[in-house]
């Protein structure tokens, strides 16, 4: 399991076994944080964010180990790496003009997406199919689930009347 600890200082990613057991720490890189580890479905690559080049972006390694390839270049801040039941799409969070919105990143041509039109979108989550992205939001003040097309062109809220949703 890819977990984050702060164990040496700072945020690292640890691989543990499903126990908890035997702490291994991924990346030696001890100047950067490293933090939200997601492995690809097929468990070749884990992706994460990292701030090792100045600034929140996606980073990728394979998962026998390799060097972090920086993966997002579009825009200062880019977090929260979750790839496509595929795995020819990573979804992520930018910020863009002081919004952050989800975008979409096609990992064969590194054309970017930005699939979202709100302020404060956040923990995108792909259907099993790949083809609709679950992501939490604000719509009039309160938390919401929404749901987006992976093309961007349907968008919906969820209805939930137990108060504000976080993810």
């Amino acid at each position: 399991i890819a977990v984050v600890l702060s164990v040496e200082g700072g945020s690292q990613i640890y691989l543990i076994n499903s126990d908890g057991s035997g702490p291994r720490r991924r990346i030696s890189n001890s100047a950067s944080i490293d933090t939200e580890p997601r492995y690809s479905t097929d468990g070749k690559w884990l992706y994460f964010t990292s701030d090792r080049g100045g600034s929140p972006q996606i980073y990728r390694m394979s998962a026998t180990g390799s060097e972090p390839q920086r993966v997002t270049f579009k825009g200062s801040y880019n977090v929260s790496p979750r790839p496509s039941p595929d795995g020819r799409v990573l979804a992520y969070v930018t910020r863009e003009g002081g919004k952050f919105q989800v975008a979409l990143l096609d990992l064969s041509n590194q054309q970017v997406q930005v699939i979202t039109d709100s302020d404060r979108d956040e923990s995108p989550s792909f259907a099993p199919n790949g083809r609709m992205i679950l992501l939490a939001t604000v719509r009039g003040g309160r938390g919401v689930l929404a749901a987006v097309s992976s093309d961007g062109r349907i968008r919906q809220n969820l209805p939930y009347s137990g108060g504000d949703v976080r993810e």
